[in-house]
């Protein structure tokens, strides 16, 4: 552990070196404003490639990322392509649907351009923050349109890429789906909201996710809560289709067209995780310091998960698993602009640590990747205390600077999606307003009836719910107190 002298004298040089080694950014500085017709005009000066396509059919409009030698990762140019021709489609009375997807096969994106933000930070070029503050404005954007906007994630959806559709209302999964945040791999911190949407997602999941690196595939992603729909793959086409064919932008009718195309018919073998390790990761991941994580999972009885997770972390970055931790908590009781800021402050002081350099050249330009070595290299090495002062304290130079102040605590559309854990608690403790009148919901068949009536039938609803009351309450039958939530 650190003197507080040690200490001070660290957080000084992390100060420094945020101050110094990206180029401020200028105080006033907004993103271009593109009007459409100027946006058609560049269009047309576009060189042959480019890496975001733009696509009008009918009522629909139309992203496809085009970068196939880059595994579709994202950049600054292709940032601000999108976000000033989502602005117009969104105030465009003929839009109808927006579709987010991607060229080719086997992916939607494997995340930021991280090696080409490591070398504009050696190059104090100030885009490597421009890139955040972009692209975090195209976050916020998406987060809050009011045209419908539909993402389809058939293969690779990594990292950063998340900004690109976790808080749109539609997210489309098929059997080629992978999706996974192995930011603490490189050193390096989310972005793009995830310390707000992995907080939400039910139990300890989005925990486990981000200090694990962990991959979820096809239908687990559907059911954890990543994604929306589980549609086949061999549908995707069909459904564009009908996509373009609609004259309408109500939301309702955007889910009723997804739930068509879903393939009901399809065996469920778990909800998202095997039972028995859904519950280890609630038990073992609920703490707030990774040092109590790890412990508790050496407590759990040894099998292949609790070996290969517990091995997972402790290969991960020291510095990252703490400061994303902590965000993850501190998260909880944000907004959503809230969550955006404080990435951004912590962004700007991770693109000059050791580790996100280290990591980054580890793996993408030595060859072969080597095991990167972190600093410090052990996380006892490194007290909350002392990440306290040297990421949460003081802040850093740049300031966020959103274009719109549109805000909330929860996703406006979250119904599209499966009911979550906690919806489900409150009907059954009753602590939701909606059952001040009537009371709580006592017995499974009139649980499962409230929520499939609320979904509208949806598929997988049953299913979920069947789950968490089979993991979380306990029947009282005798003395008639029906289901109780377990603590």
């Amino acid at each position: 552990m650190l003197s507080r002298l040690a200490l001070s004298k660290l957080s000084r040089i992390l100060q420094d070196n945020v101050k110094n080694c990206i180029i401020k950014m200028p105080p006033f500085y907004h993103v271009r404003s593109i009007s459409t017709e100027q946006h058609l005009h560049f269009e047309q000066d576009l060189p042959e490639v480019v890496h975001v396509l733009q696509r009008k059919l009918s009522g629909a409009r139309m992203f496809i990322l085009n970068r196939p030698e880059k595994l579709n990762a994202l950049d600054l140019n292709m940032i601000r392509t999108i976000g000033p021709q989502l602005k117009a489609w969104d105030v465009s009375k003929l839009a109808k649907v927006i579709i987010m997807k991607s060229a080719g096969k086997g992916k939607f994106s494997v995340g930021d351009d991280i090696l080409d933000i490591l070398v504009k930070v050696k190059e104090k070029n100030p885009d490597a923050l421009y890139f955040f503050q972009d692209k975090f404005r195209l976050v916020q954007m998406i987060a809050t349109l009011q045209t419908p906007y539909v993402s389809i994630l058939d293969g690779y959806a990594l990292g950063g890429s998340l900004g690109l559709f976790v808080h749109g209302p539609f997210r489309i999964a098929t059997e080629k789906t992978i999706f996974a945040v192995p930011e603490v791999s490189l050193g390096a911190f989310l972005n793009s909201g995830s310390s707000f949407y992995l907080s939400r997602l039910d139990g300890e999941i989005g925990t486990y996710l981000a200090l694990t690196g962990a991959r979820l595939e096809g239908i687990d992603t559907f059911f954890t809560g990543i994604t929306t729909h589980y549609i086949p793959s061999s549908r995707l086409a069909a459904l564009e289709d009908k996509l373009i064919d609609l004259e309408t932008s109500e939301h309702e009718i955007i889910q009723k067209v997804l739930e068509n195309f879903v393939d009901k018919q399809i065996k469920i073998e778990r909800i998202g995780f095997q039972k028995e390790i859904r519950e280890r990761i609630d038990r073992c991941f609920a703490f707030d310091s990774v040092e109590e994580i790890i412990s508790a999972l050496d407590k759990e009885k040894s099998t292949t998960w609790t070996r290969e997770t517990k091995q997972k972390i402790v290969s991960m970055s020291p510095t990252s698993l703490k400061v994303t931790l902590k965000a993850l908590r501190k998260a909880r009781k944000m907004t959503f602009v809230e969550c955006l800021e404080m990435e951004f402050d912590l962004i700007q002081k991770f693109l000059v640590t050791k580790d996100f350099h280290e990591g980054v050249e580890s793996a993408f330009i030595n060859k072969p990747r080597r095991k990167p070595q972190w600093q410090p290299s052990q996380i006892s090495s490194i007290s909350d205390y002392e990440i306290d002062q040297l990421y949460f304290t003081e802040a850093s130079p740049n300031r966020l600077s959103l274009l719109s102040t549109l805000d909330f605590r929860s996703y406006p559309y979250a119904r599209y999606g499966l009911p979550s854990e906690k919806e489900v608690r409150l009907a059954i403790t009753g602590k939701g307003p909606e059952y001040a009148i009537e009371g709580r919901l006592k017995e499974k068949e009139e649980v499962l009836a409230w929520f499939m009536k609320g979904h509208k039938g949806k598929w997988g609803v049953r299913d979920k719910i069947l789950d968490i009351l089979d993991r979380k309450t306990i029947s009282t039958k005798e003395n008639g107190s029906g289901l109780v939530w377990k603590l």
